[in-house]
């Protein structure tokens, strides 16, 4: 969530296919580590519509199920048996038919696919309602479906879950899952982005507030708290998050984990030691560390920085995508700095969950503070304050309803008792719904314990 790609960390809710799709956790932001071009071009000829830099690997037919005749890739219609770019024979007609459907018109102001975020499923055309990533007809694939003004042409539609990016799962290209999407699609290019945002007064420009956010920054202020329970980010009917002040403790410990596609969240648990989850560093085997950890990150300031020289990732880590309590709790991850950075900022100690925490949790009176820097909020550190921990597992991972979002892997959940403030769990994904959940939600949280790395933080000499 190497880093999982937006994408393949969203995939974590596919369960039960026969055919394998890609999994992962649930908080990493990363641009097109899966998204990339098609080799060859759509009929018609000319510069191609999957022509373009590709971002990441090459082209290919790797799939077990390529050159069978048949798309296996989402984003033109497939049923998502291979992943993207890697059923590049099969998928080349099918890519031209779609394209083929638009007006010589609506063809010759999309363009190419000439952008480095290109085949990433994200519209980053502005024009189109994109991000504004790509400049203006530099985007084509991903944009095809908004051009159209929606459609459902993705190979997960009318699957009763919103896939396209930014509102949904983020597995189908923009504009391309509209009937899944409706009940989220006002939520589409918001964002809790602004300084203020959380504190009840809409500051968006005409909204009767201070016009101190970027028009679609402060939505929990300008729209209301309330969310659809089909939304991506899990607030479970509410936003409850609020921003989080880092110069108090706890909060001065955690920090911004960053590397050219990623962000996650860490917490430092010594001077040069950073808890994170081990999917913010590792997938398929391969370690790729976060470039820099801001310790106390606020919009463009901080506490302290270092740079990251090592990570220790819990043994056996797979990034299995299991149902709740069937063997997450490898999910950990501790990294080492260049430089000091604990006695400035500050620290949280790890502590090992005991017989009364896990009865506590039995009984529904056990209680946790979780921030993390969420894909929306950016450097703004927000947080759910007092939310529960629902259930503790044998896996030594827990169930909570603390509201999270994209970016908030490897979080705290902070826990403060007459002792003062210790660490107990760090977010780790979205797993299965709860039988105790209202209906219509299709998923529920799970953090990692500390449990699962009690000899780990023995050896590293961080464990209370």
């Amino acid at each position: 969530m190497t880093f999982a790609s937006r994408a393949h960390e969203v995939a974590r809710l596919r369960w039960g296919s026969a055919l394998a799709r890609p999994v992962s956790g649930i908080a990493v932001v990363r641009r097109a580590a899966m998204a990339a071009v098609l080799a060859s071009c759509w009929a018609g000829g000319g510069a191609g519509w999957l022509a373009g830099p590709a971002y990441g690997q090459t082209p290919d037919n790797s799939c077990q199920w390529a050159r069978d005749g048949v798309c296996d890739e989402v984003r033109f219609g497939g049923d998502g048996a291979c992943d993207v770019r890697t059923d590049t024979a099969d998928c080349a007609v099918a890519a031209g038919d779609l394209m083929a459907r638009l007006s010589r018109v609506v063809q010759a102001r999309l363009g190419d696919d000439s952008c480095n975020y290109a085949h990433d499923l994200e519209c980053d055309d502005i024009r189109f309602g994109g991000t504004g990533a790509c400049t203006a007809g530099t985007d084509a694939t991903d944009c095809r479906a908004a051009a159209l003004g929606g459609d459902d042409s993705c190979g997960y539609a009318f699957d009763g879950e919103c896939d396209v990016p930014g509102i949904g799962t983020g597995l189908c290209p923009t504009a391309s899952d509209t009937a899944d999407c409706a009940s989220v699609a006002y939520l589409a290019g918001r964002s809790n982005a602004c300084a203020t945002a959380f504190n009840n007064i809409c500051d968006e420009p005409g909204r009767g507030g201070s016009g101190s956010c970027a028009a679609l920054s402060d939505t929990a202020d300008c729209i209301g708290r309330d969310r659809p329970p089909s939304a991506r980010d899990h607030f479970f009917g509410r936003d409850d998050r609020k921003l989080i002040d880092p110069v108090q403790m706890p909060w001065r410990a955690v920090g911004l984990l960053s590397g050219p596609d990623m962000d996650c969240t860490g917490t430092l648990i010594a001077e040069r030691l950073v808890l994170t989850a081990a999917h913010c560093v590792s997938e398929g085997g391969q370690i790729t560390l976060p470039e820099i950890f801001r310790a106390g990150a606020h919009g463009f300031e901080d506490l302290g920085q270092a740079g990251v020289v090592a990570a220790y990732v819990a043994p056996g880590f797979r990034d299995l995508d299991v149902g709740p309590g069937l063997g997450n709790g490898d999910d950990w991850a501790i990294l080492t700095l260049d430089r000091d950075l604990g006695a400035m900022a500050g620290i949280v100690r790890p502590r090992v969950l005991g017989a009364d925490d896990l009865a506590q949790i039995d009984a529904g009176t056990f209680r946790v503070d979780q921030a993390g820097y969420s894909w929306d909020t950016g450097a703004w550190l927000s947080g759910h304050l007092r939310c529960r921990v629902l259930t503790a597992y044998s896996d030594n991972t827990l169930s909570h309803d603390c509201d999270t979002a994209v970016g908030d892997s490897g979080s705290p959940l902070f826990h403060y008792d007459a002792a003062g403030w210790s660490l107990v769990g760090i977010d780790s994904r979205y797993t299965d719904p709860l039988p105790q959940m209202a209906a219509g939600f299709n998923s529920s949280n799970l953090a990692v314990d500390t449990r699962a790395m009690v000899q780990a933080l023995r050896k590293f000499g961080v464990a209370d």
